[in-house]
C-alpha cells in the first residue's frame, strides 16, 4: 500500500511528480516495491487526477478524506487491499533498497519495522491480524499507535539503508535526494 494522498503543503508543488532520471517520484516508489508483492495499491487524495496517468499498473484507491491525515489513507488502503499481509510505504519515501524489502519480507513477526542506525522507518509490514486490528479502530487511528500498543509483537529488522527514513517533504529534501543518488 503506497500512500500518495497528501497535499505536499511544505513542498508547495505536487512533490510526487518531481523527477529523478526523467521519472516522477511516484513511479520510483511503485517500481521499488512492485516486484516483491502480488498487487500494489496506491491511495491518492488531493492530486488524484494528476497522478492517474502514472498509475496504470496498480490498483488506485481514492481517499476522499485525505485532508484528515495519513491515517485515513492507511485505513482506505488496508480496507481496499483486504489481504493476508501488507507493506505500507509513504509515496515520498522513494529510494528504499530492494534488499531492505527482501529482508522485511523474509523476517518473522506480525509487525515488522526496518531499522537503520537505531531509527525505525518504512515500509512497515503488517500481518492480516494487525491490518484488521488497525481498521477496527477507524480511519483516524495512527500506525504509530498500533505499533506502540503492540510493541511485544514488533520485529525490528536491522537494515543497511538510510533511505527508509528519507522522505521528500520540501524542495530542499528533493535536492538532497538528487545529491545522494548522483
Amino acid at each position: 500500500i503506497i500512500l500518495a494522498g497528501g497535499c505536499s503543503t511544505r513542498a508547495k508543488v505536487n512533490k510526487l511528480l518531481l523527477e529523478v532520471d526523467r521519472k516522477p517520484l511516484i513511479r520510483h516508489t511503485i517500481d521499488s516495491i512492485k516486484e516483491f508483492v502480488d498487487e500494489v495499491f496506491v491511495v491518492t487524495g488531493k492530486y488524484h487526477v494528476e497522478l492517474l496517468p502514472y498509475l496504470n499498473d496498480v490498483t488506485v484507491v481514492y481517499n476522499k478524506n485525505y485532508q484528515d491525515g495519513m491515517s485515513t489513507s492507511v485505513y482506505a488502503g488496508i480496507k481496499a487491499a483486504n489481504c493476508e499481509s501488507c507493506l505500507i510505504l509513504p509515496a515520498d519515501i522513494t529510494c528504499v533498497k530492494p534488499s531492505t524489502i527482501k529482508e522485511i519480507l523474509n523476517a518473522s513477526g506480525e509487525i515488522r519495522c526496518p531499522v537503520f542506525n537505531g531509527v525505525r522507518g518504512h515500509p512497515l509490514y503488517l500481518s492480516s491480524r494487525y491490518a484488521e486490528e488497525f481498521t477496527k479502530h477507524g480511519p483516524l487511528y495512527k500506525l504509530c499507535d498500533l505499533v506502540s500498543s503492540n510493541e511485544n509483537y514488533v520485529s525490528d529488522v536491522c537494515v543497511d539503508d538510510p533511505f527508509i527514513n528519507f522522505d521528500i517533504d520540501t524542495i530542499d529534501d528533493y535536492n538532497k535526494l538528487l545529491e545522494c543518488i548522483s
